[in-house]
């Protein structure tokens, strides 16, 4: 496309400046909020007051890998990418080391009265005193490599420490005595058990999946008396093992867990009586009460509680709230999403995540309504929001392009996407024709595009990126297809056993629907991340000829290998619904194979990049290797780059810019 270069006012830097904030957490009085931001390279610490520039921490010039407040006091513990663990009080200003190891603490977690961390040290738990610095470690199981699930310790008041582990090729669950170093309780190894949490009555719970991948339980036992397990929830899904995802929330009297299910094929919000294990339907409808795939409602009080929303528009989350009558109010009403809601210990204020169309994301607090008679109401829409982050798309040359809605039919179901047209742009004639077009794949597949920016670093990025492209002549067009959130169950679950068939179909006609339009030209190229990337490899055999070039990030080339791997270091097989739906391996070799783009590459016609971290911990960078050597053999034009270090998601911003670079030189050579 010669003509690329003559336009664009936006570039890179605009693109690697802006900043992803993660989820906002509280102190334990209400008087400081605190979230990290990733920033060029790593992520950096914000604390402070809404509304007011905040202190920006990064201890001994370390970024940061996580934080966790106090229970009782305005400070809070740090970890740094670099072993540190620090102590950080935002009254005083201060910081100060606790502790630096080689590989660093990891997932550290507060007694309840202030005084202990709990924390992994070279794969083992162990404990710290924050009065006399006094440390203990457990001659108990290791963590093991598996992925975390949303909590890894939890202390009970006399000092019993819930953790969780790996044994038999499976997560559990295990009980401390932090007094004695006996481990006095565990879960069975017959299934998967994560995300321990204490009942008031001094039960345990925590969420339990097996029956490989097709059940789902909420778990309450008595550890003196195993015989009084009961389960609290139980979720199946035998046909495509599409089970919700997201920790059940405890209410603050005790008494109820809630959580958003898929009861009757929507993700709606629930709550749980801990003592009956009775459950009540709070809201209902043909939408999703849920803003990110593994979110769930947060209580506001012991009545209220708060949840993120697409009623009003597919692609869009707004905040409500929901009281124990099943009365709903819109609480953030602003357009674009706003999720991952985060009460204040008072209950007078909530942070939340936003991003929209004309803004990146950011970290704002609503003010709710007193319960004051002489409080004047005051309308959600016409509240103004303080701010904590503020989006980067203000230093930006232009406005980003508004993301227009489309669909199209993909065999029994209608596929929704959201397009850039680059003669929105002040960079592109509006009247130019023959453009070429970029389709953008997420990953998951459990996740959805949404209408404008992202509140996620990957796929805020990517469609950053895409900003970025649409200034230079590309029209792009983001597919939401089979097998995402957002559009229920039934389509959450709709790739079944035809993985890497069907969701490929949907992606083929986001081309279709592309070379349609009028001011494109027949040219159209793919890329995507993870899922995405799996596409873009996928695609060229099942599908040859219809993108003319393809860019995958961190793909699957083999599900078999991949399959294998992931259950040794990524999830127990116990817990994986890949077996269920397409039959083991061994004995379903034809259905493994032909979901692997390995087995069609000697179909492809066009050409392929492909980019891999080398720490990858979510998809082996041994794919980019079956990639490599099976294309070495055959006549297919293909570059590859590995970059040492780096994950799933690449950390650096030089790294995300020659990946940029490469793709965009791939674009403009073959489109």
């Amino acid at each position: 496309m010669e003509s690329t270069q003559l336009w664009g006012m936006l570039t890179l830097n605009d693109v690697l400046d802006l900043e992803w904030p993660t989820a906002p957490k509280w102190s334990s009085c209400g008087s400081f909020l605190a979230a990290t931001v990733h920033e060029d390279d790593g992520k950096v610490l914000l604390v402070g007051h809404p509304g007011k520039e905040p202190l920006r921490v990064r201890p001994a010039d370390e970024h940061v890998a996580e934080f966790t407040w106090s229970p009782t006091e305005p400070q809070l513990v740090c970890t740094t990418e670099d072993g540190l663990t620090a102590l950080v009080d935002p009254r005083e200003q201060s910081v100060s080391e606790i502790a630096r190891t080689p590989d660093g603490d990891i997932l550290p977690t507060w007694s309840h009265d202030g005084s202990r961390l709990a924390f992994y040290r070279d794969g083992k738990p162990r404990t710290k005193s924050l009065t006399d610095g006094v440390e203990r470690g457990f001659d108990v199981p290791e963590r093991g490599p598996f992925l975390g699930g949303e909590r890894a310790f939890a202390w009970r008041g006399d000092g019993l420490l819930a953790y969780r582990f790996t044994d038999c090729e499976t997560k559990c669950v295990g009980v401390i005595n932090t007094e004695s170093g006996d481990l006095v309780w565990r879960t069975r190894p017959d299934s998967s058990s994560h995300s321990p949490f204490w009942l008031d009555d001094g039960r345990l719970c925590y969420e339990r999946r097996g029956e490989y991948g097709t059940v789902r339980e909420f778990i309450a036992v008595d550890i003196d008396d195993p015989a009084t397990e009961s389960t609290l929830f139980q979720e199946v899904d035998e046909e495509t093992g599409a089970l919700s995802r997201g920790s059940p929330r405890l209410s603050p009297d005790g008494t109820l867990l809630a959580a958003a299910l898929p009861v009757d094929g929507y993700e709606h919000i629930h709550v749980i009586d801990v003592s009956s294990g009775e459950r009540t339907q709070l809201t209902e409808g043909a939408f999703e009460d849920k803003g990110l795939a593994d979110s769930t409602p947060r209580w506001i009080d012991d009545e209220r509680l708060v949840f993120a929303s697409n009623r009003r528009d597919t692609g869009q989350r707004q905040l409500y709230t929901v009281t124990l009558d099943g009365t709903t109010e819109p609480l953030v009403e602003t357009a674009g999403t706003n999720v991952e809601p985060r009460p204040s210990p008072a209950g007078d204020h909530v942070a939340y995540l936003h991003a929209s169309r004309d803004r990146s994301p950011e970290v704002r607090v609503r003010e709710l309504e007193s319960d004051s008679a002489d409080a004047a109401p005051t309308e959600p829409a016409t509240q103004t929001d303080a701010k904590l982050t503020h989006s980067g798309l203000r230093d930006w040359p232009e406005p980003p392009i508004e993301p227009e809605r489309v669909s199209f039919e993909s065999g029994e179901l209608t596929i929704e996407g959201y397009l850039l047209d680059p003669r929105q742009s002040e960079s592109v004639p509006d009247d130019a024709t023959d453009l070429p077009s970029v389709v953008y794949v997420h990953g998951g597949p459990m996740r959805q595009i949404r209408d404008g920016f992202h509140p996620s670093r990957s796929y805020g990025l990517a469609y950053a990126y895409q900003q970025y492209l649409a200034t230079n002549g590309y029209v792009g067009l983001f597919v939401n297809y089979r097998g995402g959130i957002g559009y229920g169950r039934a389509f959450r679950g709709a790739i079944g056993g035809d993985r890497g068939r069907v969701e490929m179909d949907d992606i083929a006609r986001a081309a279709d629907y592309l070379r349609a339009l009028e001011y494109t030209a027949d040219s159209v190229g793919q890329w995507g991340l993870s899922y995405g990337g799996y596409a873009a490899l996928q695609l060229p055999g099942t599908h040859p000829g219809t993108f003319d070039v393809t860019v995958n990030i961190a793909g699957l080339a083999d599900t078999a290998n991949y399959h294998e791997w992931a259950t040794e270091t990524k999830f127990p097989a116990i817990a994986s619904a890949a077996t269920t739906v397409m039959g083991h391996p061994l004995e379903n070799p034809d259905r493994w194979d032909d979901a692997s783009p390995v087995t069609h590459m000697d179909r492809y016609e066009t050409p392929v990049y492909n980019f891999h971290g080398t720490a990858d911990r979510y998809v082996n960078v041994e794919q980019q290797d079956i990639v490599v050597n099976t294309l070495l053999d055959l006549d297919v034009e293909f570059e590859a780059e590995y970059y040492p270090d780096e994950g799933h998601v690449f950390s650096k911003r030089s790294t995300w810019r020659r990946t940029f670079e490469k793709i965009e030189a791939a674009f403009d050579e073959h489109l």
